[in-house]
């Protein structure tokens, strides 16, 4: 039939009125296959002819519809059809798969057996011309949240979406800024979803953050959180919340924007004092272990310590707390605004990834001040807790150039010392102690501290002396006592301490002689004690060693297996400068070191060395050359001295060498390539096999790259460390040791069992670190 209000052709079904319901009617069916382009929800809509025009009013009556969406549902509706003019009517709506070669949705178009039929009709008819499919929002009972299938088979896809609502869902209205999935260990430890966002119900209890468990939400205890939940993160059995909410719904637990909810004993923790702006994204920081989860947001500040006694921290939106010590700790370095922050959860105990987005001009691994720690286990950590770190001092200088484990004996507990030109927040300067994770001062030391040493109870403390603020270049602690140690002052050739400067101080195994090297020339008033000088910790007397020809400044120290290294400048007259001497406690005579006048200017390190199980009389010698300032590096052999293969740019400067076992390098840090360079098995006569030199400093190595620490062997260098200045420059590492025994320090060294190494590291204001994470 052609209809002339309507343009184009479509089918009638007719039949006489009185065999509507017989079953040759009811089965004459009308099939039609539509093309589904992708899977989604659609709206079915049926053309209608209008039945004016055609005088055909009298005969229409309903259609039935059926629409096969799938493999397994499908849907049933009768459509009347007694409009005058052309018309479109929605028919169903619902899931349908995408068309492929194992299905395609299907309508089928019958006379429906109980439609309305004019009783003056003596046939009825139904007209079919199109169907059309408008794809649509899929669900509108979500509420913020859905739940999404991750089994991706063709089956579920063709018989239902991937996706669909909780089966109990949130308020209509609700707003799920963030969820994720957890324990909790309330009475039944399965899996549970926890929501949070900005939405309650009064009725079952619950504001801003509820739990979805057994097909329920239900509330958590205290009711919630009062204010926007925005992010969450789970690091162990706590559940750490960040968003815009000043405590728990029931007003029992003050917060600050931050909360940890523990899923144990089911409570609400403070973080601190909390931040100090609205948090948009918390992530378990891997790289910093399974302890770390980072923040994020529109925040300035931080706010650390007890809540009677809050410090604000000034911050650029970004914090990261440490789940383990219960403190907000040192972050990575972004110097910008960052926008982004997505770590891989911690797996299987494996470092993972993180990634950051946003607007810098410098970042790296880790931002700290002063010191560091590399663990055993392959983890670079802050060593103190953010807002007790070390301070810049008065006048805005910061360096940390010298620390050691103190212990009074064996048996004692160890505590971190270090020394150099910073301030601590309880009053100190220059030499601090570390103590629950916050820097504490050891006494008010008035000039730059160099050098660090402890001989039973007593801690020396060497440096630069500044007679005004009361430091004479040594001053030696009491630790038992909390006090100094009385000992007469070291002076120089003007006979006040003005010039005096302690470069070392170094302990002699098994007895209670104490030798400081540096710059001084008397020691109380009377002694005459050139340059270095003994004192006996027991009677508190300063000693001379055996006068010797050659005199000058002593820059380090070490003990050998019977003698004492001193390098330093020593000048005798007209003669060439030497660089090293040996001192002989056996006779009590100094000596020239076989092959010293090969080295070519000041001795700025001394290390010692060993055969690959104990220690040698050997030692390595690192300075600076007269001739062009550039590094250079010997061996003293235990025979004379020995020039390695050592290949450095000349602008480097060489603050620190180690021996490390090959063994405590992980295969990561050295490639496969490099790995066999720095083979375990050599002939090389330097430096023993299975070991390799960890050298410090400002390093610019042959290939190129720039570093604080790499490893040495066999002249091929391995970068491990890079450090980055808070202004995005370069640093550079100042020191790097062991915790060892407290006696015969530098006998065992090399070879004590590595549980922490300390990394201490100078730079203008804070300290950052680029590195590939690893452990020794």
């Amino acid at each position: 039939t052609t209809a002339a209000s309507y343009k184009g052709a479509y089918l009638t079904l007719s039949v006489n009125r009185n065999d509507i319901t017989s079953a040759t009617a009811q089965s004459a069916t009308v099939t039609m296959v539509p093309f589904v382009p992708e899977s989604g929800f659609y709206k079915l809509y049926m053309s209608i002819p209008g039945c004016q025009n055609t005088n055909t009013c009298i005969s229409r009556t309903s259609a039935k519809v059926t629409w096969l969406m799938n493999g397994k549902n499908s849907i049933v509706t009768t459509i009347k059809q007694h409009n005058l003019v052309d018309d479109e009517v929605e028919v169903l709506s619902g899931y349908v798969p995408a068309s492929s070669q194992n299905f395609s949705s299907a309508i089928y178009v019958q006379l429906a057996s109980d439609g309305t039929v004019d009783p003056q009709a003596a046939t009825v008819e139904v007209v079919v011309d199109s169907f059309r499919l408008e794809r649509i929002t899929s669900y509108t009972n979500l509420n913020g949240v859905l739940q999404l299938h991750d089994d991706l088979t063709s089956d579920l896809q063709v018989n239902r979406p991937l996706y669909e609502p909780l089966s109990a869902g949130l308020p209509t209205g609700s707003q799920v800024y963030s969820a994720t999935h957890g324990v909790s260990n309330d009475t039944n430890p399965e899996d549970t979803l926890f929501l949070g966002g900005q939405f309650f119900d009064s009725d079952q209890g619950y504001y801003s953050i509820a739990q979805y468990r057994d097909d329920k939400v239900t509330a958590l205890s205290s009711a919630g959180l009062w204010g926007d939940v925005r992010a969450m993160a789970f690091v162990g059995a706590s559940l750490y919340v960040g968003g815009s909410f000043n405590g728990t719904a029931d007003f029992a637990t003050a917060l600050g924007n931050v909360g940890e909810y523990n899923t144990t004993d089911q409570k609400w923790y403070p973080m601190a004092g909390g931040v100090g702006g609205v948090v948009s994204t918390a992530v378990p920081y891997a790289p910093f272990g399974p302890r770390a989860v980072a923040f994020m947001g529109d925040f300035k500040s931080i706010y650390a310590g007890e809540a009677d006694d809050l410090l604000e921290l000034g911050v650029e939106g970004l914090a990261m707390w440490d789940a383990l010590a219960g403190g907000w700790t040192n972050t990575p370095f972004l110097q910008g605004q960052p926008s982004m922050l997505y770590s891989d959860t911690w797996k299987d105990g494996q470092d993972s990834v993180a990634f950051a987005a946003g607007e810098f001009t410098a970042a790296a691994a880790l931002e700290a001040n002063g010191a560091v720690l590399l663990t055993p286990s392959q983890n670079i950590q802050a060593i103190d807790m953010m807002g007790y770190d070390l301070q810049p001092d008065t006048q805005g200088r910061f360096m940390v150039n010298a620390g050691l484990w103190y212990a009074k004996s064996n048996g004692s507990t160890p505590a971190l010392v270090v020394g150099g030109r910073f301030s601590t927040l309880d009053g100190g300067a220059n030499v601090a102690r570390l103590q629950d994770g916050k820097w504490q001062q050891l006494g008010d030391i008035g000039g730059e501290v160099l050098t660090l040493n402890n001989a039973a109870n007593l801690l020396f403390v060497g440096g630069v002396a500044n007679v005004s603020a009361g430091f004479t270049g040594l001053t030696v602690l009491d630790m038992d006592k909390g006090r100094e140690y009385n000992t007469q002052r070291l002076q120089g050739p003007d006979g006040d301490s003005t010039d005096v400067r302690v470069n070392r101080v170094a302990i002699r195994a098994d007895t209670s002689m104490v030798v400081v090297g540096g710059n001084f020339t008397a020691a109380g008033g009377m002694l005459e004690c050139p340059y270095i000088c003994t004192l006996d910790i027991n009677e508190g007397q300063w000693s001379p060693l055996a006068t010797s020809a050659l005199i000058g400044p002593v820059t380090d120290l070490l003990f050998t297996r019977d003698s004492l290294v001193v390098a330093g400048t020593f000048k005798n007259g007209t003669q060439p400068t030497r660089y090293l001497q040996r001192y002989d406690f056996s006779i009590n005579v100094w000596s020239d070191i076989d092959g010293a006048d090969r080295v070519p200017g000041p001795v700025t390190v001394l290390t010692a060395a060993s055969d690959g199980t104990e220690t040698t009389d050997g030692f390595y010698i690192t300075g600076v050359s007269m001739d062009d300032a550039s590094p250079y590096f010997f061996k003293y052999d235990g025979t004379t001295v020995v020039s390695p293969d050592f290949t450095i740019g000349a602008q480097s400067t060489i603050n620190g060498v180690l021996e490390v076992p090959r063994s405590r390098i992980p295969s990561s840090v050295l490639g496969d390539s490099k790995s066999q360079t720095l083979s375990r098995r050599s002939d090389n006569p330097v430096i023993p096999a299975g070991y390799v030199l960890a050298i410090s400093g400002d390093l610019f190595l042959p290939s190129g790259q720039r570093a604080s620490n790499a490893f040495f062997y066999n002249n091929e260098w391995v970068p491990f460390l890079s450090t980055v200045q808070n202004d995005g420059s370069p640093g550079y590492v100042t020191s790097v040791f062991f915790e060892i025994p407290p006696t015969n320090v530098y006998q065992r060294q090399r070879l004590s069992v590595a549980l922490v190494i300390i990394i201490a590291i100078a730079i203008a204001l804070g300290i950052t670190l680029l590195i590939v994470v690893v452990g020794l």
